[in-house]
């Protein structure tokens, strides 16, 4: 299935916005599937405003813009995509497609105007992150750190590019307790870069990258209250 997307276009000197259908590279483009994108960008549009109307009755939607606070605004956006992972609506290979057409429909909840960095991997954008987070539990994601502290473990080049140190910290969720410690993501993503910044991890086993990174977590008393 492919996607819709808005894109500006140049014609004649002068700026329009076109709808777009994005898929898979080398897929082709049948009416059948242009039909069941048009189906779903309605779906789209309808979801991001239920949850838009959601998060304002609740009032987690005044969190928007306020520092320390709006991590559980990001979370409980989080929580509510996940229909992406639903196959019966998204194939996996369209799924980075749709992070981006989320900007198309959503309002109150945009995080501001389109980078250059969205429209060119929208895997690494603002609802991307949104998801990934809403994966752990929240009393682990509130200790951890703030909304810019989590953005800025996703956005590092080696968490990029090893899905696996994410699934890691899963795991330190799932089994590990961190206690009263707070705030100890960011001092510990800065540990993780400085390991692995010069490594290829792709080339580590599972059990070789996972040891480097619990020796890392191991040091994790040092990062209290910082």
């Amino acid at each position: 299935m492919a996607v819709i997307i808005k894109e500006k276009k140049v014609f004649e000197n002068k700026e329009y916005e076109v709808s777009v259908y994005r898929t898979k590279p080398g897929k082709f483009l049948t009416d059948n599937e242009r039909e069941k994108a048009d189906k779903f960008d309605d779906f789209l549009s309808k979801k991001i405003k239920s949850i838009e109307n959601e998060l304002t009755e609740n009032k987690l939607i005044d969190l928007k813009g306020k520092k320390g606070k709006v991590l559980k605004l990001w979370y409980e956006v989080g929580k509510r995509l996940s229909f992406i992972m639903d196959t019966t609506l998204i194939d996996p290979e369209e799924r980075v497609f749709v992070f981006r057409a989320i900007y198309d429909h959503a309002n109150k909840i945009n995080p501001g105007p389109l980078s250059k960095r969205v429209l060119r991997d929208p895997e690494t954008s603002h609802f991307s992150y949104c998801y990934q987070l809403s994966n752990f539990s929240w009393d682990f994601v509130s200790k951890a750190g703030d909304w810019t502290s989590w953005s800025e473990f996703f956005d590092r080049k080696v968490t990029k590019n090893d899905k696996r140190i994410i699934k890691w910290l899963a795991s330190k969720a799932n089994k590990d307790k961190i206690g009263s410690r707070q705030n100890w993501l960011r001092p510990l993503t800065k540990e993780i870069h400085g390991e692995f910044i010069k490594i290829d991890t792709s080339f580590l086993t599972e059990d070789e990258l996972y040891s480097k990174l619990d020796r890392i977590f191991l040091d994790l008393k040092k990062y209290e209250n910082e």
